[in-house]
């Protein structure tokens, strides 16, 4: 897996110099979201998301740097709770560089 760095968020809270309760949880919201893969991040965010009710999405995407589409994607692993192992969709990826040859 690859180290993601933390995405700075850039709501007025946060850029404030002074620290503050809301800047503190912000960091460490994204801190957290680095260190998860992809599936992971969508279902932290969306669970996060569910929390905040209406609007959850937008303030999330804000705040994460994540796409609104890929935390309404969390929010509906959720609902319907498929526990998988896969990260990515079959097929999903980019493709191989190279071609797998037969050696006779």
């Amino acid at each position: 897996m690859q180290k993601r760095p933390a995405y700075r968020c850039p709501c007025s809270e946060c850029r404030r110099r002074k620290t503050n309760p809301t800047k503190d949880l912000h960091q460490q919201m994204n801190f957290l979201v680095s260190t998860l893969d992809e599936r992971q991040q969508r279902l932290y965010v969306g669970l996060e998301s569910q929390k905040l009710g209406h609007g959850g999405d937008r303030q999330l995407a804000l705040i994460t740097g994540l796409s609104v589409d890929t935390i309404a994607k969390g929010r509906q692993e959720l609902e319907h709770a498929d526990a998988s192992d896969r990260i990515r969709a079959v097929g999903g990826g980019q493709p191989r560089v190279e071609k797998k040859t037969r050696r006779s």
